[in-house]
């Protein structure tokens, strides 16, 4: 049995008299450890299977089973940092553990992942002192703090320029090599997708239409023949 499974998810919108299919018997199997890249063109369902995984919406029909009891933990990393302004940089990280009762606060953990991300010295800054590319660090972090099984990243480097992404992609990439962690990311940039993920899925109208293994070693690179020719073949899927 499969670590993570998801069957033949179906999710509906009713808007008035009409109904919209988001997803139409969406099915995928990941390992643990696994890193998998969804990719396709807007509106092809790919938001909408993270949201479900992360339990924010419900599937109109169709189920996610996991191989182990009881359900992993979740971190969820989104397109902006959605960090909290009055919290520092530490406090935004250790976020989950300072709200409702009080409980051990794992400052080590903490300080282990502000000083892996370069965000040692800004630990007692507020996000309004950051950049772009930090706050995006902080929510990382924030993510990793909870010791989560599976990590899903919807578009979490969209919003950032070329030099910053690029950046970011390189620490992304050191954190699952060190942490080992099961990643599911969402994105519409396939570069990133073949310089990430051992496998990348392919969404069109709500299916998954491909599936592509990337059997190139870390670290990639981008001027590889073989890593172009498995950008070009992802796009000729999407593009049609």
């Amino acid at each position: 049995m499969a670590w993570f499974e998801a069957k033949n998810i179906r999710r509906e919108y009713r808007l008035g008299n009409s109904v919209n299919v988001a997803l139409d018997g969406f099915s995928l199997l990941a390992d643990k450890g696994d890193f998998v890249s969804i990719v396709g063109r807007s509106g092809s369902g790919k938001t909408t299977f993270l949201r479900i995984v992360a339990g924010l919406i419900t599937q109109t029909a169709g189920e996610i089973v996991y191989g182990e009891d009881p359900p992993p933990r979740i971190g969820v990393v989104f397109q902006e940092p959605r960090l909290m302004p009055w919290l520092t940089v530490e406090q935004n990280v250790l976020f989950a553990f300072l709200k409702g009762a009080k409980r051990d606060i794992p400052f080590a953990r903490a300080a282990s992942l502000l000083e892996m991300l370069g965000l040692s010295d800004y630990r007692r800054a507020y996000p309004n002192q950051l950049s772009g590319g930090m706050a995006q660090r902080v929510a990382l972090g924030r993510a990793l703090c909870y010791e989560p099984e599976l990590i899903l990243m919807d578009e979490p480097l969209g919003s950032l320029d070329y030099f910053t992404r690029r950046t970011l992609q390189e620490e992304i990439l050191k954190l699952y090599l060190l942490e080992k962690k099961t990643i599911f990311l969402v994105t519409h940039d396939v570069d990133e997708a073949v310089a990430l993920s051992r496998r990348v899925i392919i969404a069109d109208s709500g299916r998954i239409i491909g599936e592509i293994p990337v059997g190139l070693a870390y670290p990639r690179h981008r001027a590889d023949p073989e890593f172009a020719s498995l950008v070009e073949h992802i796009l000729s899927h999407i593009v049609g």
